[in-house]
């Protein structure tokens, strides 16, 4: 019986806590330990979407500068909302801290800021999560490696059939092939 060993990265949030987040005192505690607050410049990161626009920084919905379409723009549903991929790396500072939703819920919290006239809102732990806005490395989410261990079971059958194809194409000789059948069969 043969093993196969294969490790994959998975995001994990080793510093959440399950209190976080949390908002108090006019200060968002964000389950990454970072806080964030009214004042408080931001660095914007890159966008998540395909095109390199920001998926969690958007348009706030109640904006006389919101587009709002029952077909989408140009085919992409709330496309026009998003914060535009050419503000990538800039900063921009937070003028409010707003809580959506209800205790039963959950509740996410947004952060507002202003480019030129038009206000957006951003989703501040997705935008953590995806990269959308730049913290500092101790408070990005942390990777973890986990090991999946998975058996493969080969048939003695196979393993011979293996063993006689090397014998035929020359790379083993009689003799190697003969102790390997005898220890497949002991098995």
């Amino acid at each position: 019986m043969k093993k196969l060993i294969f490790a994959f990265l998975a995001y994990s949030n080793l510093n959440a806590q399950t209190d976080l987040p949390k908002f108090e005192n006019d200060t968002l505690y964000t389950s990454y330990g970072y806080k964030v607050y009214k004042g408080l410049n931001l660095k914007i990161g890159t966008g998540s979407m395909p095109d390199g626009d920001f998926k969690f920084i958007r348009v706030n919905a109640n904006s006389m500068f919101a587009y709002h379409s029952t077909t989408g723009y140009q085919g992409l549903a709330n496309q026009a909302n998003s914060f535009k991929r050419e503000y990538s790396g800039l900063k921009f500072e937070v003028k409010k801290i707003m809580e959506r939703g209800t205790k039963k819920n959950g509740y996410v919290y947004y952060a507002k800021i202003m480019a030129t006239i038009v206000g957006y809102e951003i989703d501040i732990e997705n935008a953590i999560k995806n990269g959308e806005i730049e913290v500092p490395e101790e408070f990005m989410p942390k990777k973890e490696t986990q090991t999946i261990e998975l058996k493969q079971t080969i048939s003695p059958a196979d393993e011979l059939k293996k063993f006689k194809e090397l014998l035929d194409s020359g790379v083993i000789t009689q003799e190697e092939f003969d102790n390997q059948k005898k220890k497949i069969l002991e098995k």
